[in-house]
């Protein structure tokens, strides 16, 4: 297993994250779970996918969290915890309530990345530098100017873009769900329900890398951060400034030899 340790460390000095970065992984159905996690199956603490990361992200603690659990119907959904049903995909359940017309909501239920139903058991999360187990996706918080930094990471060592996918909603679609569909690397303008009940805050957004390619971001962070790539961003400042007359004035007087 990767010194999961030194790499958060490389992350917060290139990137000087505000909260953990939290490493995830989807337990199948039969895979033995860590002992800390195997012992947390007696404790059901219903909640969103999304306030399980944040939990995570923001107190450092262990989340376990199973099919029983999910108390968002879209996350569990996208998870493969529950089957999408027709009434879901027609448009005709009201979810999500404040999109116009029901065709609208086909087209959400049709886009909206699903894991195999039933093939899943359990998500288990963690800071990244204190993960138990083997985590398949990298969740990173941050502002855009961190999801710069990110993003030239992926480009200098791919030149591919990396495409952002936002429904406004059920983010963990896509930053579980597409990224491990996928494996390709994911950025996301968090929706309402990560903003409302996971507490993410108005100037984040979040990235997920899937951990066949965490070295290579790394080593991208690196290689551009040598190059002059930073955060924060490095303002120009090699500039005279021109100060109000009145200063000019007096620096003037100051200097001449005048009394």
């Amino acid at each position: 297993m990767p010194d999961y340790s030194e790499i958060t460390d490389k992350l917060n000095k290139f990137l000087r994250l505000q909260t953990f970065p939290v490493a995830l992984r989807m337990a199948e159905k039969g895979e033995e779970l860590p002992e800390a996690f195997e012992a947390m199956k007696k404790k059901r603490t219903p909640m969103p996918l999304c306030q399980g990361v944040s939990l995570a992200r923001r107190y450092g603690w262990k989340v376990l969290l199973g099919s029983e659990e999910m108390t968002c119907p879209l996350g569990a959904l996208a998870m493969g915890f529950v089957p999408p049903k027709d009434r879901y995909m027609s448009g005709e359940a009201e979810v999500p309530f404040w999109v116009r017309s029901k065709q609208a909501r086909a087209k959400i239920a049709a886009n909206l990345p699903k894991l195999e139903h039933g093939r899943y058991a359990y998500i288990m999360a963690a800071p990244l530098a204190e993960a138990e187990f083997d985590p398949q996706l990298i969740i990173i918080y941050g502002n855009p100017a961190q999801m710069m930094r990110l993003v030239q990471a992926v480009i200098y060592m791919t030149g591919e873009a990396v495409v952002s996918n936002s429904l406004g909603a059920v983010g963990c679609g896509t930053y579980v769900s597409k990224a491990l569909i996928t494996g390709e690397c994911q950025m996301v303008v968090c929706g309402a329900g990560d903003r409302i009940f996971a507490l993410t805050q108005d100037d984040e957004m979040v990235f997920t890398i899937p951990v066949a390619k965490l070295a290579e971001v790394v080593t991208g962070l690196e290689d551009t951060h040598r190059f002059g790539m930073r955060y924060p961003t490095s303002s120009y400042l090699r500039f005279s400034p021109q100060l109000p007359n009145t200063y000019q004035d007096l620096m003037q007087y100051l200097a001449s030899e005048e009394d």
